[in-house]
């Protein structure tokens, strides 16, 4: 349910029912290694082995929590990614999160003696439960991406539209990639150049395909209304450590992408905005690193894009810099 700002330039109201896409709504953190065929009883174990862990565990890390607060205020959800089995779980907790909205906001008096004529009047006045869908889609796959979004447009009603495009993708680290402290680093001059070439095609690629979809950016354009926001990892983005030299230099580019974006798509009404995380996200693999305490929640997270999607457009942010306050005295590192 959208509740825009009544001084907003370019207002968010719009004719019609916005539906979110999160493309990249599970979490290869979910995973305890870098093999994506391992199963959920091996993330139960090497959870359990671990004292540190316990029942509060996000499931599926920040690609999971996305959808959560814009469900949480009614709107339609399209969940992309490449595993289904993952999305499917993620969409049923969204199921629960879109009923619970129904039940709030259709509360209505059941005093016995009000009228049947009054009784159905008001069951009239019923908004519909949000509805939520759940889509197999490859970034790097031009034909998958294409199908995925004809789908979107065929799932739901003619007056629905994509209004926010999260784009929260990335390949799993390479498969000998290792932290400072963890091992021997991964060397510049060791890095897999096949593995360099899927980074970018994934992320910077994968990002031009799907806007180039009728029903994004052109579709947005038209309306003159639309959102683009982009999951940013503010120690590969703005500072390309030496154990990051793998990961580092696209993840930078799809950071420069979105700035060439926001001045492209701004003046015609398109807020594209980076949103750089700093600290590592709370998930069932990076709970097996280190206490969750030093873990940055990935609702709290993605409530940060929610607010960015709710920028008037007169204050809009095209980038956003959000790291914990235990590692605030380390954020010149990341800068």
């Amino acid at each position: 349910m959208i509740r825009p700002s009544k001084n907003d330039g370019q207002c968010r109201q719009a004719s019609g029912k916005p539906i979110i896409v999160v493309v990249g709504a599970g979490s290869k953190h979910n995973i305890i290694n870098n093999n994506a065929t391992d199963n959920n009883s091996d993330i139960r174990s090497t959870l359990s082995s671990n004292e540190n862990n316990n029942d509060d565990v996000p499931q599926w890390g920040l690609g999971g929590a996305l959808a959560v607060p814009f469900a949480e205020e009614g709107f339609n959800i399209v969940l992309m990614g490449r595993r289904l089995d993952v999305l499917d779980e993620v969409k049923q907790s969204i199921e629960i999160v879109h009923q619970q909205w129904w039940n709030d906001n259709n509360n209505f008096n059941c005093d016995e003696s009000q009228q049947q004529e009054e009784d159905e009047q008001q069951q009239q006045q019923q908004q519909p439960i949000p509805r939520v869908m759940s889509i197999r889609c490859d970034v790097t796959d031009d034909k998958s991406v294409e199908q995925a979004f004809q789908e979107v447009g065929t799932f739901f009603h003619s007056d629905c539209f994509i209004d926010l495009i999260i784009f929260n993708v990335a390949p799993p680290y390479p498969t000998n990639f290792k932290f400072e402290g963890w091992g021997d680093v991964l060397q510049p001059h060791q890095i897999d150049t096949d593995n360099m070439t899927l980074q970018f095609d994934t992320q910077i690629n994968g990002l031009i395909r799907v806007c180039k979809q009728v029903n994004v950016i052109p579709s947005m354009i038209e309306r003159k209304r639309g959102c683009i926001l982009l999951s940013g990892e503010s120690i590969c983005n703005l500072h390309g450590g030496f154990e990051f030299g793998s990961v580092a230099p696209a993840r930078a580019a799809l950071r420069s992408l979105s700035q060439s974006m926001f001045q492209a798509y701004g003046p015609m009404g398109i807020h594209v905005c980076n949103i750089n995380i700093g600290g590592i996200i709370d998930s069932p693999k990076t709970r097996t690193w280190m206490e969750k305490e030093k873990l940055t929640n990935p609702h709290e997270i993605a409530v940060q894009f929610l607010n960015a999607y709710k920028q008037p457009s007169t204050v809009w942010s095209y980038e956003v810099m959000l790291t914990p306050g235990f590692a605030a005295r380390t954020v010149d590192k990341r800068m």
